[in-house]
């Protein structure tokens, strides 16, 4: 489709009529000009009546919210084809992403450093004389950034003119049109709180919404360490023993008591071996209510939880008041160990309070007191974070002691997506791969009166779909844990990948339930020679645990395919390329893969959740309880609709434009079981191969192949 270019006029029209039918609100261009009046009718001083002001209908911001920024870039790209490119537009980013400081440090732990305003070191990029620079939309129109810019782009410009594109980006927010973030900043309500983020009567849009139930129960959830909670508990000792007498802020007393009866509780409660593996100890699991009980009979009724809270609420706003005063009056050469005229919390202790109030306000909430379990957990400090402090000794110390937590887990999406869903104009939930839908409903509480079940864009003979339920020498394949680990299912398992890697040119993702079957699977191959044969026809990669490194993967696999189309291969038996990764990782969920990258996706299995973690076992019993009462889905099928959304989207990676084509394995054979095809997509349905039962892969890959690779030709040739 060619997109249509609009003169400036053109374009306000356009988005005028546009946002009148979106919000029934007349939305008046305030540069057009009235028309003189005629002599006859103008109206003398005199003459003039005051007629009642009537506020400006506000008109709503759009809020379009994605999975991560890679996918904020593609949404970025998409709206410069449409005739809204000239919208008002910013993206909020983490630091990490946008600060320009040269330093290794982490960004977020830089940041708070340079603004704290009992540090007081300042930000050479951020202060009185360049704060404005790119704030404004008049400014941004004044530099070289391109409309409507991403991220990457504001952040040149920022070195450009030496001032902070992150700030800058925020600063925009008030007369922006269409807001870009991570979806987490729209659901999460501590994140939006501190991003000073109102949704009231607001669109929302949250994209790649598969995992919204998840995002809302994690939100919700948290974790209070009691090293954690002694950082906070020190700060206010030093508060208070370190400050003259008649400048001791009144909420450092309440805060600290309050917290060092909280960490007593924790230090207190018995612990029992989770079972004979585990170097991690466990209370047994409770209530909301059970959990509040235990912290009265331990000296933390309710209204001694009221009075923390409203302590903490002071200490907040003391510190952002702090903070505006401190960046109005930059002192860059103050000595950072001197304290302030208003001494104050640190920017880390800010965030704790924010989270122990939102836990606080949730547990004794009679709404949804009941939505939440409880569990102290006791694990080697070795297997936890480190935590930020303001003393740099206390990273110092050996990692040798075991560390004990409070989880507060929460079993109910509604609690983050019900208030958030009341309070906006529109909500939309937006993905490729939001089948099974049965859950949304119920999960969230939230009514979706419309729903949209789209056809994919492409024909059905450029998707190859096929279950496959055994291999060619008639195993049967059912991808369940015990069979994993046997050698006759793995060695049947690798003849398949063979015969695909041997037959689909280009890019291979081949998905696994989890790192520890990639790796059983894997070594079995090393052994039986299956491997050997792999590397004969594809490059091998495997996604790695650990994020960062991830990139540098994808580089090296783009690398081979687009070796591979230009025939510079070393090896000319080479065709392309097999990544092994794994479902919910971040190949599957947020990276896409076009023509070559993907000729083919192969799912190994259905990915079920542990059934014996604690937190899904939870989540389970209380769907269970719930499903007369509040129509949840019962245990069971909650269990399998999160299977296969995270199955879904792993098979969205193959096919992402009109002109695409590519082959869709599922190897399994409860894929045979019509119960379990009705999870999947309407589209993947719609191209079900699966007339014959006898193997035949190959010879159909191959004719498959062989089809599409011919439509290619003819297509390039008409081109040319």
């Amino acid at each position: 489709m060619v997109a249509q270019t609009l003169n400036d006029s053109q374009y306000k029209t356009q988005f005028q009529e546009w946002i009148n039918q979106q919000c029934n609100t007349e939305f008046n261009d305030v540069d057009m000009e009235l028309e003189e009046l005629p002599e006859k009718n103008k109206i003398n001083d005199k003459d003039k009546v005051k007629a009642p002001v009537e506020e400006p209908k506000k008109v709503p911001k759009i809020y379009y919210g994605s999975r991560t920024h890679r996918q904020i870039s593609q949404v970025i790209k998409e709206l410069r084809r449409t005739t809204y490119s000239n919208a008002k537009m910013t993206i909020l980013s983490s630091r990490e992403f946008t600060c320009i400081q040269s330093s290794n440090r982490n960004k977020t732990e830089l940041c708070n450093d340079l603004l704290d305003p009992i540090k007081k070191q300042g930000c050479p990029f951020y202060n009185e004389s360049n704060k404005r620079v790119l704030s404004t939309y008049k400014s941004l129109d004044r530099s070289s950034l391109p409309q409507p810019w991403d991220i990457e782009e504001l952040v040149e410009v920022g070195k450009e003119y030496g001032c902070c594109p992150y700030f800058a980006a925020r600063n925009l927010l008030p007369e922006a049109d269409i807001i870009f973030c991570p979806y987490n900043y729209l659901v999460d309500p501590n994140i939006r709180k501190s991003m000073q983020i109102s949704l009231k009567d607001e669109i929302v849009i949250l994209d790649e919404a598969h995992n919204i139930e998840d995002i809302c129960r994690d939100s919700a959830s948290d974790t209070f360490r009691v090293d954690e909670l002694i950082e906070v508990i020190k700060e206010c000792e030093h508060l208070i023993t370190n400050v003259a007498k008649d400048k001791i802020p009144q909420y450092a007393p309440a805060i600290k008591t309050y917290l060092e009866t909280f960490n007593q509780f924790i230090e207190i409660t018995d612990l029992k071996c989770k079972d004979g593996k585990s170097d991690q100890l466990t209370s047994k699991f409770w209530s909301s209510r059970e959990l509040l009980e235990l912290m009265s009979v331990n000296k933390l009724e309710r209204q001694t939880h009221y009075q923390y809270k409203k302590a903490a609420l002071e200490a907040i706003e003391k510190h952002n008041e702090a903070k505006e005063k401190s960046r109005e009056q930059p002192n860059p050469h103050a000595d950072p160990k001197k304290l302030v005229s208003d001494p104050t919390i640190s920017p880390n202790t800010v965030r704790v309070l924010e989270r122990l109030n939102l836990a606080i306000d949730m547990l004794t909430s009679d709404q949804y007191s009941s939505d939440f379990r409880a569990l102290i957990r006791e694990v080697p400090e070795r297997f936890c974070q480190k935590i930020i402090t303001r003393s740099p000794s206390a990273s110092q110390k050996p990692r040798n002691q075991r560390i004990r937590m409070l989880d507060l887990l929460c079993m109910n999406p509604a609690v983050v997506f019900s208030p958030l869903a009341n309070s906006v104009r529109s909500i939309i939930l937006a993905s490729g791969t939001l089948s099974p839908t049965s859950s949304f409903s119920s999960e969230l509480n939230t009514k979706f009166p419309h729903m949209l079940h789209a056809n994919h864009v492409i024909p059905k003979e450029q998707v190859f779909v096929k279950a496959i339920g055994q291999g060619p020498n008639n195993v049967a394949l059912r991808a369940t844990y015990a069979n994993v680990n046997t050698w006759r299912f793995q060695d049947e398992l690798g003849q398949v990948l063979l015969d695909v890697c041997q037959t689909v040119p280009f890019g291979v993702l081949c998905f696994f339930s989890s790192y520890t079957a990639m790796k059983t699977l894997t070594d079995r191959w090393w052994q039986n020679g299956v491997m050997t044969k792999l590397h004969q026809c594809k490059r091998i990669l495997e996604e790695p645990r650990v994020s960062k490194d991830l990139s540098e993967v994808m580089r090296e696999y783009r690398s081979i395919i687009r070796q591979c189309e230009e025939g510079t291969i070393e090896d000319s038996r080479i065709t392309g390329v097999i990544l092994f990764a794994v479902f919910r990782g971040k190949v599957a969920e947020g990276i896409d893969f076009s023509d070559n990258e993907a000729r083919c996706v192969i799912t190994i299995g259905i990915p079920y959740a542990v059934r014996n973690d604690p937190a899904v076992e939870l989540k389970l019993a209380y769907n269970d309880f719930h499903t007369k009462e509040r129509k949840l889905l019962r245990g069971t099928e909650w269990y399998a609709v999160q299977a296969f959304r995270a199955l879904n989207q792993a098979l969205g990676r193959c096919i992402r434009h009109k002109g695409d084509w590519g082959a869709i394995l599922l190897i399994d054979d409860r894929f045979l079981l019509s119960q379990n095809q009705s999870y999947l997509p309407n589209w993947v349905k719609s191209m079900w191969n699966n007339r014959s039962k006898d193997y035949n892969l190959r010879e159909n890959l191959k004719q498959f192949v062989s089809q599409r690779t011919k439509a290619d030709n003819e297509r390039k040739m008409l081109a040319d």
